[in-house]
């Protein structure tokens, strides 16, 4: 199963700002993972499962029987990234006893265009802003601070978190994405570039060719520098763990690598907003059955094993407005798979999973859901159904973010540079369930700064944030029509079961840095 979109680019009119011709320099982080056996693969690419959680004393030879070469070697979670020539090869080396899966590796994308010559939307939503977020207009300190709506739903302003704490440089979050802009003004100052790693082979740098990676990192922990933007966590540290590639392609399998890597430097958080979907099962059946994907047991391996060390995993849950609960439904329904699928990373166990709200704090029309997946929401941002008043916001619904000065240009997409006092930056309006991720992820960043000592166990981290929720509730009535083109999405409706305090919708509720901080 080829896993499907991760994000979506869908602009609106953008915010003003001075143009002025950014010239950055390109540097490059030439670290490759240090558990990757070789270069470039030849052949097709296999995720190998071992049923022991462990590799066995004899696995070179067991590749080399069936044909293949190791790529990969995950030996902490019992798994191999594999290139074969062989046509046979999947069946070949599931044959042995100490395998219990083995599949071609699923591939990711971020896939851009998937608005390109779609009609227009219907009218946007007639109501207010529900209560219990936080206000707007509030105080920003950066540039762009006017059009950061998003932060002030968490009540993350200069009157609001940043009061309290800004964040502690001790405390790293790790982002699985398309790398950084290593010279951006809202990115280097609080990069560890030492501790950042590409897991793509085509890329040996961090360096930024897509523009989604140097985003998503900008919402955790842009500085307040008189430039741009400011992130939720603005004195944190940011380490870039590049599993996508300048078109936003990659392997389930580089999710992996980073997440081993990240529980081996015990980082604090892993912010992930790459989407995958893998066939798995509650059923019952043998995993040689075919029931259970060699990625998702992979995937959860790798998570259970990053948590054991430390590591709090936030992510996306993607923009295909599914509800993720039942893993059989969703199977057969969605992908005409008998068995079930579940969305990794985000609908992993022990993943804190990300839906995405708009300015007036409801769902917004993309994102997934699903009660027991959607843990907690945040704003992701929603131009078409929930547009902000233009004489206080001129994004239209989207979020600004810090925007690659190496990213190819894309039709359609607003990029725009903004000069202050730290230099000159892009950046670009997106919105998505990987524009909601970060934001929640950066309250777990502030969480951990305050209460860690330096470090906090991801139990507590996570029951800090979802206990500090805004509570949302189901909308009246629970069922919400999205009047969207035809064949955009499998359903043009959304369900929210459950009730204020969790639901499929918001989970616990919208993440709020200053209830969080114990400030509200």
């Amino acid at each position: 199963m080829r896993p499907r979109r991760s994000d979506n680019r869908r602009m609106g009119k953008a915010a003003a700002a001075v143009a002025v011709l950014l010239t950055a320099l390109l540097v490059t982080s030439a670290a490759p993972a240090a558990t990757r056996d070789g270069g470039a693969p030849n052949g097709t690419m296999y995720t190998v499962v071992f049923a022991s959680n462990s590799l066995p004393a004899n696995v070179d030879q067991i590749v080399a029987a069936a044909g293949g070469s190791i790529v990969i070697r995950l030996p902490e979670i019992g798994v191999l990234g594999l290139a074969s020539a062989n046509p046979s090869f999947a069946a070949q080396i599931s044959a042995a006893a100490s395998v219990a899966s083995a599949q071609q590796s699923s591939r990711t994308s971020i896939d851009p265009g998937r608005e390109a010559g779609l009609g227009p939307f219907g009218a946007p939503f007639a109501r207010h802003r529900a209560s219990g977020a936080g206000a707007d207009p509030q105080a920003e300190p950066d540039d762009l601070g006017s059009e950061q709506w998003d932060k002030m739903r968490m009540d993350v302003s200069s009157s609001g978190s940043y009061a309290v704490t800004q964040g502690s440089p001790v405390v790293h979050v790790a982002l699985t994405d398309t790398g950084v802009d290593v010279a951006h003004p809202d990115i280097h100052a609080n990069l560890d570039l030492a501790d950042s790693r590409t897991f793509v082979p085509s890329e040996p740098t961090i360096q930024d060719f897509n523009g989604h990676g140097t985003w998503t990192a900008s919402a955790v922990a842009a500085p307040i520098n008189g430039t741009g933007i400011s992130g939720v966590a603005p004195k944190v540290s940011l380490v870039e763990l590049k599993t996508n590639d300048a078109s936003g392609d990659g392997l389930l399998l580089y999710i992996d690598e980073a997440l081993v890597y990240a529980a081996h430097m015990h980082f604090d958080v892993v912010s992930s907003s790459i989407i995958a979907y893998a066939p798995m099962c509650k059923g019952g059946k043998a995993r040689k059955q075919g029931c259970d994907d060699a990625d998702y047991l992979a995937a959860q391996a790798a998570v259970d094993y990053a948590r054991q060390n430390g590591v709090t995993v936030v992510a996306a849950l993607g923009n295909d407005n599914l509800d993720l609960s039942n893993p059989i439904q969703l199977g057969q329904q969605a992908f005409g798979q008998p068995g079930g699928v579940v969305e990794a990373p985000g609908g992993l166990d022990g993943v804190i999973g990300v839906s995405a709200t708009g300015y007036f704090n409801e769902k917004t029309y993309y994102s997934n859901y699903g009660s027991g997946v959607a843990d907690i929401a945040a704003p992701g941002g929603d131009p078409h159904f929930q547009l902000p008043p233009p004489d206080l916001y001129g994004a239209g619904g989207n979020l600004v973010g810090a925007w690659s000065s190496t990213a190819a240009p894309e039709p359609g997409l607003v990029v725009f540079t903004d000069c202050g006092a730290a230099g000159c930056g892009k950046y670009a309006l997106l919105h998505g369930t990987s524009m909601a991720a970060p934001n929640a992820a950066g309250v777990a960043a502030l969480i951990v700064s305050k209460y860690g000592s330096p470090h906090l166990a991801p139990a507590t981290t996570e029951s800090i944030l979802l206990g500090s929720a805004s509570t949302q509730p189901c909308p009246t009535p629970s069922k919400v029509l999205y009047a969207v083109p035809p064949g955009l999405f499998t359903f043009d409706y959304a369900v929210c079961q459950g009730g204020t305090r969790s639901n499929g919708f918001y989970g616990s509720g919208i993440a709020d840095a200053l209830r969080a901080l114990g400030a509200s």
